[in-house]
């Protein structure tokens, strides 16, 4: 999503896809909804499948289901941030994204979102 944001997270952000494309990474399914949602607001029907399908054929990017078991902690996981009081308030797809991240047991969590600075379940790199 930080790649539709303005340059300096976006390039940020391609820098990260470019090392994941290398050593490997996992994404939720989930994100194609919410790239397709903001692209296809901003650019042509053509554009937005064709960035679809580029972040589809990622080589080594793994994109992960939302399973029973990663939409139950999803949900107990935005339970847990409210319950907080964090300043950031965790929506349905940063939990899904997280709870995704721990499933496929991942060692970090990369975002350009400064509000997972919270998050203690696993390490975050906020680029």
């Amino acid at each position: 999503m930080d790649i539709l944001s303005g340059e300096d997270i976006s390039g940020k952000a391609i820098q990260y896809i470019e090392e994941a494309k290398k050593v490997g990474g996992v994404i939720s399914a989930v994100q194609l909804t919410e790239l397709g949602f903001h692209l296809r607001r901003r650019k042509s029907r053509e554009k937005t499948e064709e960035i679809l399908f580029y972040i589809q054929s990622l080589p080594n990017m793994e994109i992960i289901p939302v399973t029973a078991e990663i939409a139950k902690d999803a949900g107990l996981l935005r339970a847990r941030y409210r319950r907080m009081k964090t300043q950031k308030k965790f929506t349905y797809f940063d939990c899904i994204h997280l709870a995704t991240a721990l499933a496929a047991k991942c060692t970090k969590f990369v975002t350009g979102d400064r509000g997972f600075k919270e998050v203690k379940e696993i390490e975050t790199e906020i680029y």
